[in-house]
């Protein structure tokens, strides 16, 4: 059977990727880091909170990745846009975990990823408030990035089994542990896991990536959360799918796992989408 080469970014495109995108980060954290203790909250139709500063910062991103590719589409959580079906498309969420945000936590993160033809080659999982940007393009690794010092390659952690593992999760949203139950199985995760914590938003997805967590899990994602979060798991070693089990086109998925190895990885999902689920899965595939 022939092998289909998948999009991806050269060496030369990453590093004009990193020479426009690393400054245009630090412009947008003027701005979040800025506002962040006196900012306006405001909420949307889906009940989450939104701030100037999300939009603000979305705004300078889309002006910077206009000016350097003005050919590229952009979809973003604050001013939309749609995922083009050939070319490369930017995918941004200026303040991921805006609930950290307006809390003044510094567990907050802004997320870029780019796709071409519809696959995701660069993500980036940036960290203003602890001053980290983790990033990642298909062949070229994982890389953690601390002030602006040298960028070092990251790996997760060496495999284990479930009820050794350090667990990652965001919230209890669409779970059997949520005032208005969903439908994941958080509860059985609690008792066949090793250690649970509740990290929250991308800033879990930057732990497992440099061998901090076994699993990260979050229950209710939209795409440009899960883009730049399937570069860089991949690349540091990991594994990535839904909580259903499914593990491809995840783009149009609502939930997220990453795990440093394939067997944990199903070992998780089998508890929190039960069996029932996990048999429909299977034979859909």
């Amino acid at each position: 059977m022939a092998t289909v080469d998948l999009p991806a970014l050269s060496s030369r495109e990453l590093s004009r990727t990193l020479r426009i995108l690393l400054p245009a980060l630090a412009a947008a954290d003027e701005i979040t880091l800025g506002w962040q203790h006196h900012v306006a909250i405001h909420h949307k139709i889906d009940g989450s909170e939104v701030t100037a500063a999300d939009k603000g910062a979305e705004r300078l991103l889309r002006r910077h990745l206009r000016t350097a590719w003005p050919g590229d589409a952009v979809l973003g959580e604050e001013y939309g846009g749609a995922i083009a079906r050939s070319g490369r498309t930017w995918l941004l969420d200026p303040i991921d975990g805006t609930a950290s945000y307006v809390l003044g936590l510094a567990t907050f993160g802004t997320l870029v990823a780019l796709l071409i033809d519809g696959e995701p080659v660069f993500g980036c999982i940036h960290l203003p408030a602890m001053r980290e940007t983790t990033y990642a393009a298909t062949g070229h690794g994982c890389w953690l990035r601390r002030g602006q010092g040298r960028a070092t390659r990251v790996h997760v952690a060496a495999a284990k089994p479930l009820r050794d593992a350090q667990i990652g999760l965001t919230s209890l949203k669409r779970s059997d542990l949520h005032p208005t139950p969903g439908p994941w199985r958080i509860s059985a995760l609690t008792r066949a896991g090793g250690r649970m914590r509740l990290v929250g938003d991308c800033v879990q997805y930057t732990l497992l990536c440099r061998g901090m967590l076994d699993v990260a899990l979050d229950p209710a994602m939209n795409p440009w959360d899960i883009a730049p979060l399937i570069v860089c798991v991949r690349e540091a070693g990991g594994v990535v799918g839904d909580l259903t089990g499914n593990t491809r086109n995840l783009l149009a998925s609502t939930s997220f796992i990453a795990t440093t190895s394939d067997p944990l990885r199903r070992a998780v999902c089998a508890h929190v989408s039960g069996p029932a689920r996990m048999k429909t899965v299977s034979r859909s595939r």
